[in-house]
Parts: structure tokens; C-alpha cells; sequence
């Protein structure tokens, strides 16, 4: 039974509402705000008129009103104007028809640039005006027709710019990223170009030079062959040392990721290291514990606040992190003993304590 039922609600939410994932199903909450146009009524008997003249305008509204979110641009003053066209029609019978005029100025947002939009609004708060000094309508019409067609439009339209704004950025980061994946791969074609490419036209040269001296001079042929084996195992060699540089993360590349990562989950990250660079594994080492620990913050500590520090001296360079979360007691994982072998490989030292949160504090000799 309720399978049918949900396939039925989605049928009918698929032709009211395009699928946009931005606004789901709040147009439907947004409706509660059609009570003030209904209140009114339970303070008077109505003539049976003024009760199929509303059921009639309140179904004109709907259809514009769900109409309305399939369309943009100009084409939305066309349903911006009709919504206040039926509320105007409602103000014979019914103050609370300035309800109309509110859902009308949330919709001028839809126009285009904010421009245009404050233009509408500006047009529709004069026409609340005008209209209520035509037909001398009380202040239950016009006090909250004014306020909340200004509020709701005006904090509509400032919305919109925000995700346009926030859209932009992050295609903006999208291109950044794929830039840098486009520059990463040709540096990695240039490198292993330059590594192998003269490594592979000698092995060539020496394979065809092999195989003519092997009848005329054998000796010859051996040494050449024996050439060819040290000269491949020397660019196998070289080969494995160059994916191994493209795998190791240093310190700066890992700080970025933790930003990112720590950003993304609300938690506040600061950071702070000298600029000069490091030895190789050194830097290594430090991006790697850096990640362990942010990676174990987000899974484990319950915390909103992260801080990495390193100072350097002319022997030594001192790396601390230390988080606010809720962590008493630890036990050294995989993860832990990871970071202290690491470290110990380098002569260093690696101290991990709760007091207060979780600190790491890594001393590696330069």
C-alpha cells in the first residue's frame, strides 16, 4: 500500500516542481504562508460568494505559483503579474489577500540580474500603494504586504547571487583542479620522456649492433648484450625511484588536503611553517604524519578546532599538532606506530599526548 502511495507523490511532485535538487519539496512548506489569507475568515460570516471567489483565486495562485518555478528570466513577470492580478481580485473580499503580493515578490528573484529584481520589487511595493489608496483598504492589507514582500524579495534576491556566487567558485576550483591534473600529467610525460626515451633509443642501437657482431665477433656481441642488461636494470632502477617521487606527498601538498578536508566537515583549521625547504624525507615524513593525524581527527577525536605548527632551528625542525577534541586516552594503532617508525628512521622523536585534546609533537634533526 505504500509503495503505491509514494509512486503516486512522486508522480505529482514531477509535474508541479522541475527536478532541481536545490529546492526539493520546500515550495510546499512555503504555502503555509496562504494561512494569513484564510485567517480572516474566522472572524465573520462570509456571503457563500466570498467563499467560491477565494476557493477559485486560491487555485488560480496555484497553478501560477508552481508554474512559476519551471520558468526564468522574464517569462516569471508574466506569472508575477498574474499572482498579483489575483490578488488584487481577493482584496474585494478578504484583506488577507496581501499574502499575494508577498509570494509575488519572491518570485522577482527568478528574473535575472538583481537589477531587474529590486526594479520588480520596487514595482510591486508601489502597486500594494496604490492599490490600497484606490480602494481605502485597512491596514491588515498593506502593513504586512509591504513588510514581507520587502523582507522575503529582498532576502530572495541576495540568496540567488550567493549560489550564483558559490556555483562560480566552485567551477572556478573545478578548473583549478583539472588544470593542475592536465599540468601534473604532462610534467610526468616530460620526466619519463627525458628518462627513458634516449635510455630506450641506446638499448635499440646496442640490441642491432649486438645482433650483427654475433656472428662475426661473439665476444664483441656478449659485451654489448651485458651493456644492454646493466643499462636496462640502471632505467629500472631510475624508473622506480621516479614513481616513487610522484607517489610521496611533502609537507606544503598534505597541509592544502587537510585544509580541504577539515574545511569540508566545519572543523576551523590554522596552520603555521617556516619556508624553507626541507630534505626530501624529511618532508615526506611530515606530510605523511600530517595526514595520519588529520585523517584520525575527522574519524575519532569529536573536535572543531585543528592547529599545525613547525619552527625550525639551524639542527632541528619541530612539528605540533593539536586538536580540541574529546580524546582522554589513546592507544598507539597501526596509524601511531606508523608515524614513530617514520620518525625513528629519521633519528627523531615523537611524543603523543590528551592533555587537552589530542598533540603530536614530531622533533626530526636536520
Amino acid at each position: 500500500m505504500t509503495k503505491p502511495i509514494s509512486q503516486v507523490a512522486r508522480f505529482i511532485h514531477g509535474k508541479l516542481l522541475p527536478d532541481d535538487s536545490e529546492i526539493g519539496v520546500l515550495p510546499y512548506f512555503w504555502l503555509v504562508y496562504l494561512g494569513m489569507f484564510f485567517v480572516h475568515f474566522f472572524f465573520y460570516d462570509p456571503p457563500v460568494w466570498h467563499i467560491w471567489l477565494s476557493a477559485a483565486g486560491t487555485l488560480a495562485f496555484l497553478a501560477c505559483y508552481f508554474r512559476a518555478y519551471w520558468v526564468c528570466g522574464l517569462h516569471t513577470l508574466y506569472y508575477i503579474a498574474a499572482i498579483c492580478a489575483i490578488g488584487s481580485v481577493m482584496t474585494m473580499v478578504n484583506p488577507g489577500a496581501g499574502v499575494f503580493f508577498v509570494y509575488a515578490s519572491a518570485f522577482a528573484a527568478h528574473i535575472g540580474p538583481p537589477k531587474h529584481s529590486i526594479t520588480t520589487i520596487a514595482a510591486i511595493l508601489a502597486y500594494i500603494v496604490l492599490l490600497t489608496w484606490l480602494r481605502d483598504l485597512p491596514a491588515y492589507f498593506y502593513g504586512p504586504a509591504l513588510i514581507f514582500s520587502l523582507m522575503i524579495g529582498g532576502i530572495n534576491v541576495f540568496q540567488r547571487e550567493i549560489a550564483k556566487k558559490n556555483a562560480e567558485l566552485k567551477l572556478t576550483q573545478e578548473e583549478v583542479k583539472r588544470l593542475a591534473t592536465t599540468a601534473e600529467r604532462e610534467r610526468i610525460a616530460r620526466d619519463l620522456h627525458d628518462l627513458i626515451g634516449h635510455t630506450f633509443a641506446m638499448l635499440t642501437m646496442k640490441a642491432q649492433l649486438a645482433q650483427k657482431l654475433f656472428d662475426h665477433d661473439p665476444a664483441k656481441a656478449r659485451q654489448e648484450i651485458a651493456e644492454l642488461e646493466q643499462i636496462s636494470r640502471r632505467t629500472l632502477s631510475e624508473v622506480r625511484e621516479a614513481v616513487t617521487g610522484y607517489r610521496q606527498k611533502d609537507l606544503a601538498s598534505e597541509l592544502a588536503n587537510a585544509k580541504t578536508l577539515l574545511n569540508s566537515v566545519d572543523v576551523a583549521f590554522a596552520y603555521s611553517v617556516p619556508a624553507q625547504t626541507l630534505p626530501a624525507r624529511i618532508d615526506a615524513t611530515l606530510g605523511f604524519i600530517v595526514r595520519e593525524a588529520v585523517t584520525n581527527l575527522v574519524k575519532h577525536a569529536n573536535a572543531n578546532r585543528c592547529q599545525i605548527d613547525a619552527t625550525a632551528t639551524n639542527t632541528h625542525i619541530q612539528l605540533t599538532i593539536s586538536d580540541n577534541g574529546s580524546s582522554k586516552v589513546f592507544t598507539e594503532g597501526n596509524g601511531l606506530k606508523g608515524m614513530r617508525e617514520r620518525v625513528s628512521a629519521l633519528g627523531g622523536d615523537i611524543v603523543f599526548s590528551c592533555k587537552p585534546g589530542f598533540n603530536i609533537t614530531v622533533t626530526v634533526p636536520l
